[in-house]
C-alpha cells in the first residue's frame, strides 16, 4: 500500500499531465502572486530561475493557447500586459488542492 505522500505525488503528476516543467512552475509564481498587486510579463520574465526571455515568452504563449493564462492590457502603456490564472488553472489548482487535503486526512 502506499503512503499518503507517494500517493499525492503520483495523483499530482496525473493532474500536471501534458505540462512541462518550466510552465508548471510559472503557474505556481502566478498563483502565489498578491491578488493586489497583478503581475506583469515582465515580472515572470525577471524571475531568473525560470529560464531566458525567449524561454519564458514561449512558455507563456503556449500556457495562454492551452487556456491556462489571461492577458490584460496595462490602460496607461498599452506595450505593458497583466497575467492572471485563466478558469482552467483556477480548476487545476482547486483539484490539486482537493487532492492533497484528501491524502493528509488518510494519513490521520
Amino acid at each position: 500500500m502506499l503512503s499518503p505522500h507517494h500517493r499525492f505525488a503520483i495523483e499530482k503528476e496525473k493532474l500536471w499531465k501534458g505540462l512541462p516543467e518550466r510552465e508548471r512552475r510559472i503557474l505556481v509564481e502566478i498563483l502565489g502572486q498578491d491578488i493586489q498587486t497583478p503581475m506583469r510579463v515582465m515580472d515572470i520574465i525577471l524571475c531568473a530561475n525560470l529560464g531566458s526571455q525567449a524561454t519564458i515568452h514561449a512558455a507563456l504563449t503556449n500556457l495562454q493557447r492551452a487556456g491556462y493564462l489571461r492577458y490584460t492590457s496595462y490602460r496607461a502603456d498599452g506595450r505593458s500586459k497583466f497575467i492572471s490564472l485563466a478558469p482552467k488553472s483556477v480548476s487545476l489548482f482547486k483539484r490539486l488542492d482537493k487532492l492533497l487535503i484528501a491524502c493528509s486526512q488518510s494519513a490521520q
